[in-house]
């Protein structure tokens, strides 16, 4: 039975873990993110897109990084970025960990013929091949996921470059709308922090520019669906109490 149980737990549980570490609080003064993802099937693998410049109309095939399926197309820019792994040359890192979020608001598994055309996975490829800095990435990756449709269930993103380092949670809206809700806060410097499969920002307003990102409807979509029964200005309003509340599963 206690064999049983172990299984069971470990077919369900999320792994992956980030250590985002601002430059003030590094040793040789660099910011920089670990990224770790527990599953085999990774071992070994590493994905290049090389530099590239692209004709008009040309456009790029997006595959879901999970299931291998098929999700859609979207047009490329005129020149993207070389990226390795999870980096690119500009200096810009984007890592990651699935939080889940509300089921309602998943759209794992869905497709262009639902209009949602880039999961999680691709959404940092993209992004890397087209954003130079953390802030330009964090509006691309919103950009795109609007655009285009977000094809997952909530992931937590780690985004630094040479300068700053962010954290940003996004999940979709399900069936409700097209798009994503979503904030990103700045690490202060001199600190680190981290997330492993659970949201873990809570309060946000007033969101300060200099230090902080959000989506414009994040508190008023959670009240138009009933996910949230504060007011539009509450500042106790809290992203991963509404979006990802604790459950036994983390």
């Amino acid at each position: 039975m206690h064999t049983l149980l172990a299984l069971l737990i470990l077919k369900y549980t999320q792994a992956c873990t980030n250590i985002l570490v601002s430059g003030g609080a590094a040793a040789d003064g660099h910011s920089h993110i670990s990224y770790n993802a527990d599953d085999a099937d990774l071992y070994g693998a590493l994905s290049h897109w090389p530099a590239a410049e692209h004709v008009n109309g040309s456009m790029r095939e997006i595959y879901s990084w999970d299931l291998g399926i098929f999700l859609g197309d979207i047009p490329q820019p005129p020149y993207t970025f070389n990226v390795m792994g999870n980096a690119n040359d500009q200096g810009l890192v984007i890592g990651e960990t699935t939080h889940g979020g509300l089921e309602s608001l998943s759209n794992l598994g869905k497709t262009w013929l639902n209009g949602t055309v880039i999961d999680y996975g691709q959404l940092i490829w993209v992004t890397l091949q087209r954003a130079r800095t953390a802030r330009e990435a964090i509006t691309t990756m919103t950009d795109l996921a609007n655009t285009y449709g977000y094809a997952s269930s909530m992931e937590g993103f780690s985004i630094a470059d040479a300068n700053e380092v962010w954290y940003m949670e996004l999940i979709g809206k399900g069936s409700f709308e097209k798009g994503v809700v979503w904030v990103a806060l700045k690490v202060p410097d001199g600190y680190i922090s981290a997330h492993a499969n659970q949201a873990r920002i809570t309060t946000f307003q007033p969101c300060d520019p200099k230090d902080c990102m959000a989506a414009p409807d994040v508190v008023s979509f959670a009240i138009k669906h009933g996910f949230y029964r504060g007011a539009l200005n509450d500042l106790t309003f809290s992203f991963s109490d509404v979006y990802d509340p604790v459950t036994f599963e983390g």
